[in-house]
C-alpha cells in the first residue's frame, strides 16, 4: 500500500500574511535562535516529514538536495505518529521570544484528501495558527493547530517555549503535524542553513536552532508484528492494526509506516522466531520517491500454533549515497503466550 503525504503550499493565513516589514537593505541582520517548536522527543514521538524546498526551480530538494520536500514548500513540517498522539495533546511552542501578530482559531481538524475539500479551504490553508514578529523583521508561523487549542491573543509578548496551542489537523493537511516556517521581511527562510530559499540547496551555514536537530534521511516512524494484516487507517488513527499475538494466530506480519523513502532505497523486513529461526524474511527495491509509504510481509503459521516466546522483528532501511550505503535500523519485539492445554 502507499499513500501521497500532502502538506501546505505557500501557507498562509491570509489575514496573516498581510503585514508591512521595515526594510533592512543589504545590512547582515542575525536570525533568532530557534527552539523546537512543539513539545516531543524528535525521532521518537515526533518526526520531519517534510524539509523546506530550497530549490527555486521546480526540481524540489530540500536544503542537502535531497527529495525530502516538495514543489514550493516554504517550510517544516513535524508530524505526529497518529490521531492519538493528536488527541492526547501535543504542545505547539513559541520558537524564540516575540509579539504575536494574529492567530485564526474556530476550523475543524479534518484530514484533506479530495480536491472539493482543498477548495474549501482555500485561503486559508494553515488552518488554525498563529504568527509571531520578532525583532528585526522576522517572523516565525505555526500552521494546523487543533481546532480551539489557541492560547494566545494579537498584541501579547511571548516568551520562547510559552504554548501557543496544540498540533492538530485543521487546514490543508492529510495528516497531523506542525508546520512551522520562518521568515525574514518577507522572504522564506531555511532555519537548517539560515539562508533565503531561493538562495538554492547545497549551501554549508549554521542552523538557527538552538539544539542539535539532526537530517532525517528517512523516518521509520511506526512500525509492528501483527497476527494478520494491519489496517493502515486504524495504524494512522492510533488504533493499532491486527489482532493480539496469541498462538493459534493464522499469520504474523511485520509492517512499517515510513517518511521519505526514495527510488531504489532497499527495504529489509524480517521476524526472528524465539528459537532463532526466521519465521519471514523479505527484502525489496522501492520503486517510487514517496513521502510516506507503507510496507508489510508475513507468513502463515504452519503448525499448530506458533511457539511461546518473544519474537523480534528486524527492519533495515539503506539507501546508497555517494557510493556507499547508509543503513537506518529500527528492533520491534512482540511476544507469543504459550497455548493453552
Amino acid at each position: 500500500m502507499t499513500a501521497r503525504f500532502t502538506s501546505t503550499r505557500g501557507v498562509a493565513l491570509a489575514s496573516l500574511l498581510m503585514l508591512l516589514f521595515c526594510a533592512t537593505g543589504s545590512r547582515a541582520v542575525p536570525g533568532p535562535k530557534l527552539d523546537l517548536p512543539l513539545a516531543c522527543r524528535l525521532t521518537q514521538t515526533c518526526w520531519v516529514a517534510n524539509y523546506p524546498d530550497a530549490d527555486p526551480t521546480p526540481l524540489a530538494r530540500d536544503f542537502r538536495c535531497r527529495a525530502r520536500t516538495y514543489e514550493a514548500h516554504d517550510g517544516v513540517d513535524f508530524a505526529l505518529r497518529d490521531l492519538a498522539a493528536m488527541a492526547s495533546g501535543v504542545a505547539v511552542l513559541a520558537a524564540a521570544a516575540g509579539t504575536v501578530i494574529n492567530v485564526r482559531d474556530g476550523m475543524q481538524d479534518v484530514a484533506v484528501t479530495a480536491q472539493a475539500a482543498r477548495a474549501r479551504v482555500e485561503g486559508r490553508e494553515c488552518g488554525n495558527g498563529v504568527l509571531l514578529q520578532h525583532e528585526d523583521g522576522w517572523q516565525t508561523q505555526y500552521c494546523h493547530l487543533r481546532q480551539g487549542s489557541v492560547s494566545v491573543k494579537p498584541g501579547q509578548q511571548v516568551e520562547h517555549g510559552a504554548v501557543l496551542g496544540m498540533v492538530g489537523l485543521s487546514g490543508q493537511t492529510e495528516f497531523p503535524h506542525l508546520h512551522f516556517a520562518l521568515r525574514f521581511n518577507g522572504k522564506p527562510i531555511d532555519p537548517f542553513t539560515g539562508k533565503p530559499l531561493e538562495a538554492g540547496c547545497g549551501i554549508a551555514a549554521p542552523a538557527l536552532w538552538q539544539g542539535d536537530i539532526e537530517y532525517e534521511q528517512v523516518a521509520l516512524y511506526n512500525a509492528g508484528i501483527a497476527a494478520g494484516v494491519p489496517d493502515i487507517d486504524a495504524i494512522r488513527q492510533g488504533k493499532g492494526g491486527g489482532q493480539s499475538l496469541d498462538p493459534e494466530a493464522k499469520a504474523l506480519v511485520i509492517w512499517v509506516d515510513m517518511l521519505g523513502v526514495q527510488a531504489g532505497d532497499r527495504l529489509r523486513l524480517r521476524i526472528v522466531a524465539p528459537d532463532g529461526t526466521s519465521v519471514v524474511d523479505s527484502e525489496q527495491t522501492l520503486e517510487k520517491t514517496q513521502a510516506r509509504r507503507y510496507v508489510y510481509v508475513g507468513a502463515r503459521r504452519r503448525n499448530t500454533h506458533w511457539a511461546p516466546g518473544e519474537y523480534i522483528g528486524d527492519i533495515i532501511h539503506t539507501r546508497t549515497l555517494d557510493g556507499r550505503p547508509q543503513a537506518t535500523k529500527l528492533e520491534i519485539r512482540e511476544s507469543v503466550q504459550a497455548a493453552p492445554n
